[in-house]
């Protein structure tokens, strides 16, 4: 004989009763660590190609000469936090950096080697918002992150240009204190800059520009996280 079903009604009562059973234990867990999250964060990025110019078929000893965006200091960031639960948070902030864009021609006329020539120094600003899933509330919790925002590469005389941008992102927190924790994160950020057609580039007509539309600017950053 079948032990009988549970009706609905009851099932209903049963799951709400075990909801505020729980609900006291997640919202001290919360407390413990601080439901809103103030967070400075350092790190660096990886070289991001910009373009390319290509010698036309006539012109076989013209050497290539690859574009590319270098980070040449830390980047400088402020998030600020909300924890939606245990497992979940909405952050939004703003970082900048230094950059540089660089032709390198590489092997030139001869076999000569030409190497590196800076184009234009570049303050690169973001602005954005993403959403944080959590692994664990204990004393280490991994974490993976994804959000959205914009991009502004301003490079002086040639111009500047803003640009929408998406961010990927995993990460460690370790409980320093109560209200501390310390913060590793490994990301992506992608850019969808046209650099031969945003910024005031002329090139020898001897090349055609084969524009690189999508960005990867990986990289990683360290940061202090504050609950308050």
């Amino acid at each position: 004989m079948k032990p009988p079903a549970l009706s609905r009604p009851l099932a209903l009562a049963l799951a709400a009763i075990l909801g505020f059973a729980l609900a006291p234990l997640r919202a001290g867990e919360i407390a413990d660590a601080g439901r809103w999250t103030l967070t400075p964060t350092f790190g660096f990025s990886l070289a991001a190609r910009l373009g390319s110019l290509i010698p036309l078929a006539n012109t076989a000893d013209v050497p290539g000469v690859e574009t590319s965006l270098e980070s040449t200091s830390p980047d400088a960031g402020l998030w600020l936090g909300y924890r939606l639960g245990t497992r979940f948070e909405i952050q939004a902030g703003a970082s900048t950096g230094r950059a540089s864009i660089f032709d390198d021609i590489g092997i030139g006329f001869a076999g000569i080697p030409l190497g590196k020539f800076l184009v234009a120094h570049t303050d690169v600003w973001s602005v954005g918002a993403r959403l944080l899933y959590g692994f664990s509330a204990g004393s280490f919790e991994p974490y993976l992150a994804a959000g959205f925002g914009i991009t502004m590469m301003n490079a002086g005389e040639i111009g500047s240009k803003t640009r929408p941008a998406i961010e990927f992102g995993a990460g460690l927190k370790a409980r320093l204190a109560d209200r501390l924790r310390a913060v590793f994160e490994i990301r992506d950020t992608v850019t969808f800059f046209r650099y031969f057609e945003d910024f005031r580039i002329a090139y020898i007509m001897i090349y055609t520009a084969e524009t690189a539309g999508v960005q990867h600017r990986l990289g990683a950053r360290l940061g202090l996280e504050f609950g308050f």
